[in-house]
């Protein structure tokens, strides 16, 4: 089995990587977070031949229109930040689901959180 690296050069600022998983059900895209956490973000609808698209409750965020409901989750996971979903698990309350969250259709998705400079390289910040 072959591993992913992921290439970081010397300028490229330190992060972490966190792993979330987008959820489509009948009607709403739920997300969960590493610790299980999970939230309501967003609908999810079938515009008929143009296909399914994801709306955002925030920003008012929307996939382009995709062939299927995993598709159109992938889309939208492209326009997600860290900080983002991160800001939406700080305040958002946490969505009921009774069922099997597996059985849904899904993505799972990794984002990078960067560091503060002051956490990395110690340096005070230069001033103009």
């Amino acid at each position: 089995m072959a591993s992913k690296s992921k290439q970081t050069s010397d300028t490229a600022p330190p992060s972490l990587d966190y792993t979330f998983k987008l959820f489509a059900t009948d009607h709403r895209v739920l997300a969960q977070n590493g610790d299980g956490k999970l939230i309501d973000i967003g609908a999810i609808e079938h515009r008929g031949k143009t296909g399914f698209v994801v709306s955002l409750d925030v920003d008012e965020l929307e996939s382009k229109p995709e062939s299927n409901a995993e598709k159109a989750l992938q889309s939208i996971a492209s326009q997600i930040t860290f900080d983002y979903l991160d800001g939406l698990f700080t305040s958002e309350d946490v969505t009921k689901f009774h069922g099997k969250l597996a059985d849904l259709p899904h993505i799972e998705l990794t984002l990078d959180e960067t560091l503060p400079r002051s956490l990395t390289d110690r340096t005070p910040p230069h001033l103009f």
